[in-house]
């Protein structure tokens, strides 16, 4: 469930729409804090949505509710997140994700899919003051790792230049690097606890410095 006293419900977004009969797609989930007009609106990316929607939450989620409620970004207060996924399929592990993924495939609707949910993430994301990655990478043998990274690409290509000013990482309690060995934004979920964020370059991104 939401937490209410830190988020006005009623005002929650969200732009999904469902495909192939069980294959449900979230493109934006846009969550307003309670009595908070003024403030900063900070964009998110995960890696895909688990089972939050405009009547209940999930555990990343609510992490994410409690740290930016919590947490002013220098000496602003936050009033409102807008997450938004490299993947835009529901799931809540990778196996059953990949699953969905492939059933949009034999449909021949997951590249419309995915450049939809290019061109939603850019509107979700247009006046953001922060926009703060968090994707991670999937589980060893579920998502294959081409299929991935070319998603990865696509929003970092349309961040790259719609926000290269503007980006942060999640700073994670005893992680020893700000990104993951592979190089990805460390992700907001499981049993992490979030610390800060750190603010990053498309270079970084990249590993060229």
């Amino acid at each position: 469930m939401y937490d209410l006293t830190k988020v006005n419900q009623p005002e929650i977004d969200i732009d999904k729409e469902t495909f192939i009969g069980n294959v449900d797609v979230r493109y934006s989930l846009t969550i307003p804090f309670l009595n908070r007009r003024e403030g900063l609106s900070v964009g998110i990316i995960l890696m895909n949505p688990s089972g939050a929607n405009k009547d209940k939450s999930d555990g990343t989620v609510n992490k994410l509710i409690d740290f930016f409620y919590d947490n002013p970004i220098d000496g602003h207060q936050i009033k409102d997140i807008s997450i938004c996924n490299v993947l835009p399929v529901y799931a809540s592990n990778t196996p059953t994700a990949l699953t969905k993924i492939r059933s949009l495939k034999e449909a021949n609707v997951l590249d419309r899919v995915q450049k939809l949910n290019e061109t939603k993430v850019a509107i979700a994301m247009k006046d953001k003051k922060l926009i703060v990655l968090g994707w991670g990478k999937p589980d060893v043998k579920t998502i294959p790792n081409l299929l991935y990274y070319k998603e990865v690409l696509r929003i970092v290509d349309l961040l790259s230049i719609l926000h290269k000013d503007d980006l942060y990482v999640f700073d994670i309690k005893n992680a020893i690097s700000t990104f993951t060995e592979h190089g990805d934004p460390r992700h907001a979920g499981r049993s992490v606890t979030l610390k800060d964020l750190t603010k990053i370059s498309v270079s970084e991104l990249f590993g060229l410095s």
